[in-house]
C-alpha cells in the first residue's frame, strides 16, 4: 500500500526549512485524516476479525463447566428430610472432522477480508489522485491571479504614460478611454481571481482537514517529465492485473463462489470428534449420588434429510448473488478500460500541448517586444501593445495549465493501473521553485 514506505521517504524528501503547506506534508495529513480512508481501515479490521471468527469454528473447542448445589430434600409421605451438597465438574473438547459449511464459510470470509484490503488501497489511490488534482488546481488559480495582477500593473503603467501623453496632445481620447476601461476590467478580474484562489484553498483544506491560509509554493517554470508513457496495451495489462477496484471486485466474486459452495454443503453430513471428562456426585434432578468420574470419547455424525426447502432457497440466493458479483466485476472492468484509455490519450495530448504552448509563448514574447519597440517609433498604438501583453499572459497561463493537465492525467493513469505511490507525490513536490 502507498502508506507503508511513505514515512521514511518523507524524511528524505523534506528540506530542513520545508514550506508549511508543501505537497508531501499535505499528502501525509490527507492519508492520516481522510474519513474515506479511516472508514476503509475500520472495514479492513472488520474483515480480518470476521475471518478469524470463521477460522475459529474449525479449531478445537474447549469448555469447562462446574455446578455446585446446596440441596434440602423432604419426603412428603414420611415427612423425613435430608440436607446435602453436590458438586459436578465437566471438561469437554470438540473438534470438527468434516464440515463443508464451516470450511467454505472460512474461505468466503478470507476473500472478503482480501477485498477489504484491496478497498483500502483503492481509497489510498483515490485520495492521492484527489489531493494532487486539488493541489494543482490551487496552483493554477494562483498563477492566474499572479498573471492578472502583472497585467493590471502593466496596464496601469501604460495608462499613466498615456495620460501624460494626452496632456501633451500626443494621444487621443479614444485610446485613453479604452485603456482606462481595460484597467477597470483588470481590477474586477483581480477580485474574481483572488476569490477563486480562496475557494480552491478551501477545497484543498477540506481534504487535509485543516485550514490552509498562506497559499502554496509555486512549481518551477518548467516542471519535470515522467518520461515515455509507453503504449496503451501495456497500461491495459497492468490495470487489469493491479487495479485495486477491479481486484476488490474479483475477491467479491470469489467470496460469492465460496458462498455458493457453502450453500451446497447443506446436503452433506458433518462429523465431529469429542472428548469429555466429568467428576460428579449429583444424580438425576440433583439427587444425592455416589461420586463418579466419567471419561467419554465420541464420534458424532449428523446428516440433514429434510429442512423444509430452506437449502434449495439458500442455493438459489447464492447463485443470484454470484451473478450480481460477476456483473458488477464486468461493469467495473469496462469503466476502468474506458477511463484508462481516456487518461492515456489525455496524457499524450497534454505532452503535445506543452510543446505547442511553449512555442506559442516564445512567439507571444517576441510579439510583445516588437509591439513595445513599435510604440516608441509611433508605428503602433498603446492599445496594440496592451493587446500583445494580454495575449502574452494568456499564452503563459495556457502553458502552465498544460503542464498541470499533464501531471493530473499522468497521476490518473498511474492510479487506474494501480501503480500510484508516495514516490510520485515526492517527485511532484521536488519540482517546487527554488
Amino acid at each position: 500500500m502507498i502508506k507503508k514506505a511513505f514515512c521514511f521517504a518523507c524524511l528524505i524528501a523534506l528540506p530542513v526549512n520545508a514550506f508549511s503547506s508543501n505537497l508531501v506534508e499535505l499528502y501525509d495529513q490527507a492519508i492520516e485524516s481522510d474519513p474515506r480512508l479511516n472508514v476503509s481501515r475500520a472495514n479492513k479490521d472488520v474483515g480480518s476479525a470476521r475471518y478469524d471468527q470463521a477460522t475459529s469454528r474449525l479449531l478445537p473447542q474447549v469448555s469447562l463447566s462446574s455446578t455446585l448445589t446446596d440441596n434440602n430434600r423432604t419426603l412428603l409421605q414420611t415427612g423425613s428430610s435430608d440436607h446435602y451438597k453436590g458438586e459436578k465438574y465437566n471438561l469437554g473438547v470438540q473438534q470438527k472432522l468434516f464440515d463443508l459449511n464451516a470450511w467454505h464459510d472460512r474461505k468466503r470470509y478470507q476473500h472478503l477480508s482480501e477485498e477489504s484490503v484491496a478497498r483500502l488501497v483503492e481509497k489510498e489511490i483515490e485520495v492521492t489522485t484527489d489531493l494532487v488534482a486539488r493541489y494543482l488546481d490551487v496552483l493554477a488559480k494562483q498563477d492566474a491571479e499572479e498573471l492578472i495582477v502583472a497585467e493590471k500593473n502593466a496596464t496601469k503603467k501604460q495608462l499613466e504614460l498615456l495620460k501624460s501623453r494626452y496632456k501633451r496632445q500626443l494621444a487621443t481620447i479614444t485610446d485613453l478611454l479604452e485603456v482606462e476601461a481595460r484597467y477597470d476590467v483588470m481590477l474586477a478580474d483581480e477580485i474574481k481571481a483572488r476569490a477563486e484562489v480562496e475557494i480552491a484553498l478551501e477545497t484543498l483544506s477540506e481534504l487535509v482537514g485543516r485550514p490552509i491560509e498562506d497559499g502554496l509554493p509555486k512549481l518551477a517554470e518548467t516542471i519535470g517529465d515522467f518520461g515515455d508513457i509507453g503504449n496503451l496495451e501495456g497500461w491495459t495489462e497492468r490495470a487489469l492485473r493491479d487495479n485495486p477496484s477491479l481486484r476488490s471486485k474479483a475477491f467479491q466474486v470469489r467470496a460469492q463462489e465460496a458462498g455458493l459452495r457453502q450453500a451446497k454443503a447443506v446436503d452433506y453430513p458433518t462429523v465431529d470428534f469429542a472428548l469429555s471428562a466429568q467428576k460428579s456426585d449429583i444424580g438425576f434432578e440433583n439427587s444425592q449420588s455416589s461420586r463418579t468420574e466419567t471419561y467419554v470419547a465420541s464420534l458424532n455424525f449428523s446428516m440433514p434429510l429434510y429442512q423444509g426447502g430452506s437449502g434449495s432457497a439458500r442455493k438459489a440466493e447464492s447463485r443470484a448473488l454470484l451473478r450480481i458479483a460477476q456483473f458488477e466485476y464486468e461493469e467495473v472492468r469496462r469503466n476502468i478500460l474506458k477511463s484508462l484509455r481516456a487518461s492515456f490519450l489525455n496524457t499524450e495530448a497534454s505532452q503535445a500541448r506543452i510543446v505547442a504552448a511553449k512555442n506559442a509563448l516564445d512567439s507571444a514574447e517576441k510579439s510583445y517586444e516588437a509591439q513595445e519597440k513599435g510604440l516608441t517609433y509611433g508605428a503602433v498604438t498603446v492599445v496594440d501593445v496592451l493587446d500583445a501583453l494580454r495575449e502574452r499572459y494568456r499564452v503563459r497561463r495556457d502553458y502552465r495549465q498544460a503542464q498541470y493537465d499533464y501531471v493530473t492525467n499522468w497521476i490518473s493513469l498511474l492510479g487506474l493501473s494501480g501503480e500510484l505511490s508516495a514516490s510520485h507525490v515526492i517527485q511532484i513536490d521536488s519540482w517546487r521553485a527554488e
